[in-house]
């Protein structure tokens, strides 16, 4: 397996909506030792606080407010957003639907190994990681989204929280 490392995403392409909404991925935060992660399918690459092609690049994902792994996120300077090959979708709805709370072993369990990278968690198994400094985090008020959304996504449930997260690395092990 073959890993490039990279810190400028200027030159490098995404297709953004198959990657958060068919692939998903995990949102990590913590150490190899101690960390808690879960599965997201909502997210955004992009730019942000800056001019025209020097805006910091970042990650932004959005967690439920009462979610274990928002709690790391909420703790840590630092978070991953790390995808996986498809041979993982099992994993994937394990960690998405066990908390760490309830299961602290629900990442062995899902089969995935932890590894400290640049002061956060991934996952060996992970094909793309991005290690992302948090920047910005804020609840995503109801009052604030249309009624429609609103009714259908937060009538009997938490809000999210929308985390930005700049992107210090990219960590990409894709066979090429």
């Amino acid at each position: 397996m073959t890993e490039r490392i990279v810190t400028d995403l200027t030159n490098e392409s995404f297709d953004v909506f198959r990657m958060f909404d068919r692939q998903w991925a995990l949102a990590a935060a913590g150490t190899a030792a101690d960390c808690n992660t879960m599965t997201i399918g909502w997210g955004t690459l992009g730019t942000i606080w800056g001019p025209p092609a020097k805006g910091k690049q970042i990650v932004t994902v959005f967690l439920r407010e009462n979610r274990y792994t928002l709690e790391y996120v909420n703790r840590n300077e630092r978070f991953t957003v790390s995808f996986f090959p498809d041979r993982y979708r099992k994993a994937m709805g394990v960690l998405g639907s066990v908390s760490g709370r309830d299961d602290p072993a629900k990442i062995t369990r899902a089969g995935l190994t932890p590894e400290d990278l640049s002061g956060t968690v991934t996952f060996a198994e992970a094909d793309r990681t991005f290690v992302c400094r948090k920047l910005f985090v804020q609840r995503m008020e109801p009052d604030n989204i249309v009624s429609d959304i609103r009714d259908r996504m937060y009538a009997n449930a938490e809000a999210h929280v929308m985390v930005i997260g700049e992107i210090e690395q990219y960590i990409d092990r894709r066979d090429a």
